[in-house]
């Protein structure tokens, strides 16, 4: 797979998008599905869910992601961090009652982005050409390996076929639902919605890569294959980007 990447990798920096028609008819297919399946169900699930329990289910299913969390730190080298992801999961799941209350945070146990993508790009590997892929979202070569990566080390995709699908559709419907003020700021504020998606999914992902979105924050992020993956700012890109903060959605 990693001699597969190696060979998509042609797009140079001036150029992100040299697919940008073809991706751009992705990103509406993907639209379309948010429009008129995704965001109905998420909305009728904030109408009978209390803010509160979609909260805690987020966490509990951010919880769950710890493997990936866990070895792609350690993969950087980064054993504190890797250490207080293990420190993390361990008060989570047993203090926290199996992750649906996140007292390590109040512990003062910091929580770090982590995922095969951003090791590979700590690694030197170029991001290539951006994509959209159908019903995920944005993504480029080295990040649609690593996602490849993280899915195996998805809990649901260890378990059993009726538990797996349960488990990714309800932590879909329940990201989607939490998500649901910035994709309709995204919505009504931006000119070109594909072009304000792509763009805050490279920068962030630069920023992550540079170590300039080192702290998640206490909001619990949804889950990697959402639709859209808006931060709440923009960042610019820069010689030096400015430092953000990691509350966005991947």
């Amino acid at each position: 797979m990693l001699a597969l990447l190696s060979g998509c990798l042609g797009a140079s920096a001036e150029r992100p998008d040299p697919y940008e028609s073809f991706n751009r008819g992705i990103f509406e297919f993907n639209n379309q599905v948010d429009t008129y399946a995704l965001e109905p169900v998420a909305k009728g699930w904030s109408f009978i869910t209390p803010e509160d329990f979609r909260i805690a289910l987020g966490k509990f299913f951010q919880n769950l992601r710890f493997p990936v969390r866990f070895l792609t730190n350690l993969g950087q080298g980064e054993v504190k961090r890797s250490g207080s992801e293990l420190a993390r999961f361990i008060t989570n799941s047993t203090v926290g009652l199996l992750g649906f209350f996140d007292p390590a945070t109040r512990f003062g146990l910091g929580k770090y982005p982590g995922d095969f993508g951003l090791m590979f790009g700590r690694w030197g590997v170029p991001s290539g050409p951006y994509w959209v892929i159908p019903l995920v979202g944005p993504s480029n070569p080295r990040d649609g390996v690593g996602y490849v990566f993280d899915s195996v080390l998805n809990p649901f995709s260890l378990a059993r076929t009726v538990v797996a699908v349960s488990g990714a559709v309800t932590s879909t419907v329940n990201g989607r639902a939490l998500a649901e003020a910035q994709v309709d700021l995204a919505r009504e504020a931006a000119l070109d919605l594909y072009v304000f998606v792509r763009d805050a999914y490279i920068q962030r992902r630069i920023a992550q890569i540079r170590n300039q979105d080192l702290f998640e924050s206490d909001t619990p992020e949804p889950d990697a294959d959402d639709l859209y993956n808006l931060p709440d700012d923009l960042y610019q890109l820069e010689d030096e980007p400015n430092e953000v903060e990691a509350d966005g959605l991947r």
